[in-house]
């Protein structure tokens, strides 16, 4: 009889128990979903979020810590004979090119993984990280910026530059208009390629631009142009991710054939 009361003692004491480690556990499995969400949306490697999110799960001493990840979405699990499984299916139905957020979320991952950090201040940080909205007018800038530096890099003069930068500005806010209205991707970047092309032809008729629109053109559409997607099919491919690395090919020639299509039809009109 005591020994049966004992029993009973100890498998309440147990089950008292596990609601705070059913969340502890559940506060991990978030903070990993939410940092391989973010680097994915912002341009990762498939090898880097799954590197990072399972990093941050093997912290658990779980039996069973496993992560998929590809380049439209992933799956993480944890499961052990202690606890319940847990596994969250995410889908990344759009995604950019972001380095400062990838960055961001390494550094976090790697302050806990060395536990400079806890996990509720990690959660708290990638969580701000994703609820901060990126800010218009920096995009808006920089690829005015970039645009204009680019068409100077190839030999173009003052009035090719001004309407470069004109053209890349008015490129940059079709884009962003486009993402705002979650356009798909394929029209976005022809819609943006389309700008860009008639408004450096107007420019280059209004303004005094000597030559042709070549410089012009080229410099303005070199940040439309899938280098990133090109490098990462060629990291992905190096480690592995066969799969990840034939759909970012993909994703590259697509979008070189959105942007071919759209500057051809700028021109046209």
């Amino acid at each position: 009889m005591h020994k049966q009361r004992c029993r009973a003692a100890f498998v309440s004491v147990r089950f008292a128990a596990l609601p705070s480690e059913y969340m502890d556990y559940k506060l991990l499995l978030d903070t990993a979903v939410m940092a391989g969400e973010l680097m994915l949306e912002n341009g990762a490697e498939t090898y880097r979020v799954e590197d990072t999110m399972h990093r941050i799960l093997s912290l658990s001493d779980l039996k069973i810590a496993e992560v998929f990840v590809t380049m439209t979405g992933f799956v993480a699990t944890l499961d052990d004979p202690s606890i319940d499984s847990m596994t969250v299916v995410r889908r990344i139905s759009s995604r950019s090119t972001n380095l400062d957020i990838i960055h961001r979320v390494n550094t976090i991952s790697r302050e806990f993984c060395t536990g400079n950090i806890s996990l509720k201040d990690a959660f708290h940080e990638i969580r701000d990280i994703k609820r901060t909205p990126s800010k218009p007018r920096a995009f808006l800038f920089s690829t005015t910026v970039i645009t204009a530096s680019f068409t100077l890099t190839f030999g173009g003069g003052f009035w090719e530059i001004v309407v470069s930068a004109m053209a890349g500005f008015l490129m940059a806010l079709c884009l962003y208009l486009c993402r705002r209205c979650r356009m798909q991707n394929f029209l976005s970047m022809l819609l943006s390629a389309a700008v860009l092309s008639v408004s450096a032809s107007l420019g280059a008729r209004l303004l005094p631009v000597p030559g042709t629109l070549d410089n012009i053109v080229i410099g303005a559409i070199m940040p439309l142009v899938p280098g990133v997607a090109i490098t990462n099919a060629v990291f992905d491919t190096l480690n592995g991710d066969y799969l990840s690395g034939i759909a970012r090919t993909l994703e590259a020639f697509v979008i070189a054939a959105a942007v071919a299509i759209g500057i051809g039809l700028g021109l046209g009109i």
